[in-house]
C-alpha cells in the first residue's frame, strides 16, 4: 500500500511538471505569436506609407521609401536623422570635390556634368577630406563579393549597411548614387538588367552613357546588351536598360519591402508578398523583379495547396499567365555565376581615366 502512494505521489508530480511545461510553451507560443503579427502589422504601415506616396506625385520621395523599407526589414533599429545626416555628409563631400576642381566645361549643363562627376569620383575613389585634425582620407565604397545577393543575410542589400560597412552591390550603390545627385538637386536614373541595378545619366558633351558603381566603370550599351544576357525582346518591350522615373524607382522600394518580409517571415499565405508586386505592378506595369517574385510566390502557394479546389486551379492559371507575360517580355535568367563573371570582365580602365571622359579640368592640359 505504501509503494502504491509512492508511486500515485511520483505520478502526481509528473503530471505537475507536464502540465506547467504545457502552460510555459502555450505563454510562450501567444507572446511569440503577439509580437510576429506586431511585426506583420508594421510591415503593413510600412506598405501604407508608401503607397499612399505613389498615390500623391508631390510626396514621392526616393530616400524616404529606401529608408522606411530598410528600417522595418531591421526592426525598426535605424535613425532616420543619422541616416539624412549621412546622406547629407556625402553630400557635402560631393560639393567640395566640384569646388575644388577647376573645371573647363563649354557647355551650358556643366553643374549638372560636374555633379555626376564628383558623386562618381566620391564613391569609387580615395577622397582627401580636410578636417580640425587635420587631412583624412574617405575611402571608396567596395563591392561586397560575400553575400552580394542578401542570401546570407537581406540587410546586405541595404544602403544603411552600405553606409556603416564601405561594402555594397548592385542594390545598395546606385540607390545612394541616386539619393546624393537628388540631395545635388540634379537627375540621375536608375535603370534595369538582368539580376542588377545601374544608374543612366545624361550630360551635353556625352549624351546618354551608364555609371556601373559595382566595379567603377562607363559600360556601353552595346556591351551590357552582348555580356548581361538581355535578349532583344526585353530591349523591344522596355524591360530592361531605360530610365526610371522617380515614381517607378520608388516601386522598386515596395519589392525590397517584399523581399524583406519573406527573408524574415517566409511566404506565409502570400498575401502581402502579392499585394507589394501587385501595387508595383500598378504604378510600373513593366516592372520585371516585380513579375517574377508574384511568379515565383504563386508557385509556392501552388506547391503547397491540395491542387483540387476551383481555387487551386485559378491559382495554376494566375501563375502561368504571370510566367508566360514574363517569358514574352523577353526575360531570361542569368546564373550567378554568369553574374560574377559580368562584373569581373568590366573595370579595366583606372578611375582618372574613366573620369576625363566625361570632364575636362585645365589642369588636364
Amino acid at each position: 500500500m505504501e509503494k502504491f502512494l509512492v508511486k500515485l505521489q511520483i505520478n502526481h508530480k509528473m503530471k505537475m511538471k507536464e502540465s506547467r511545461s504545457i502552460i510555459y510553451l502555450c505563454f510562450t507560443l501567444c507572446i511569440n505569436s503577439a509580437y510576429s503579427q506586431k511585426q506583420t502589422n508594421e510591415y503593413q504601415h510600412t506598405f501604407e506609407k508608401i503607397d499612399n506616396m505613389l498615390a500623391t506625385p508631390n510626396e514621392l520621395d526616393f530616400k524616404n521609401a529606401v529608408f522606411e523599407v530598410e528600417n522595418i526589414c531591421s526592426n525598426n533599429q535605424l535613425k532616420e536623422d543619422v541616416f539624412n545626416n549621412t546622406v547629407q555628409l556625402y553630400t557635402s563631400i560631393c560639393k567640395g570635390i566640384i569646388s575644388s576642381w577647376n573645371i573647363e566645361y563649354p557647355e551650358k549643363d556643366k553643374e549638372k556634368a560636374a555633379a555626376q562627376c564628383a558623386v562618381f569620383e566620391f564613391m569609387t575613389d580615395s577622397i582627401p577630406i580636410k578636417t580640425d585634425d587635420g587631412v583624412i582620407m574617405h575611402a571608396p565604397f567596395n563591392y561586397n563579393f560575400d553575400d552580394f545577393a542578401g542570401q546570407k543575410d537581406w540587410s546586405s542589400m541595404f544602403v544603411s549597411t552600405l553606409m556603416q560597412t564601405q561594402k555594397g552591390n548592385c542594390h545598395s550603390l546606385p540607390y545612394l548614387y541616386k539619393m546624393i545627385m537628388d540631395e545635388l538637386g540634379q537627375p540621375a536614373y536608375l535603370s534595369l538588367a538582368p539580376n542588377h541595378i545601374y544608374i543612366k545619366a545624361q550630360n551635353k558633351r556625352v549624351g546618354w552613357y551608364n555609371i556601373e558603381l559595382t566595379c567603377g566603370d562607363f559600360p556601353t550599351d552595346a556591351w551590357l546588351m552582348a555580356s548581361g544576357y538581355i535578349h532583344t525582346d526585353a530591349l523591344r518591350n522596355g524591360i530592361y536598360m531605360d530610365t526610371l522615373s522617380t515614381k517607378q524607382s520608388v516601386c522598386l522600394c515596395l519589392v525590397d519591402l517584399a523581399q524583406g518580409y519573406q527573408a524574415k517571415f517566409g511566404i506565409q499565405d502570400g498575401s502581402f508578398i502579392l499585394k507589394c508586386c501587385e501595387t508595383a505592378l500598378t504604378h510600373f506595369p513593366k516592372y520585371i523583379n516585380a513579375m517574377l517574385l508574384k511568379a515565383e510566390t504563386l508557385t509556392a502557394l501552388y506547391k503547397q495547396s491540395d491542387k483540387d479546389s476551383e481555387q487551386d486551379k485559378k491559382l495554376f492559371a494566375q501563375m502561368n499567365e504571370t510566367y508566360t507575360t514574363i517569358h514574352q517580355l523577353g526575360y531570361r535568367k542569368m546564373p550567378q555565376g554568369m553574374y560574377l563573371n559580368w562584373l569581373k570582365s568590366s573595370g579595366t580602365q583606372t578611375t582618372n581615366y574613366r573620369m576625363k571622359s566625361l570632364l575636362r579640368t585645365k589642369t588636364d592640359k
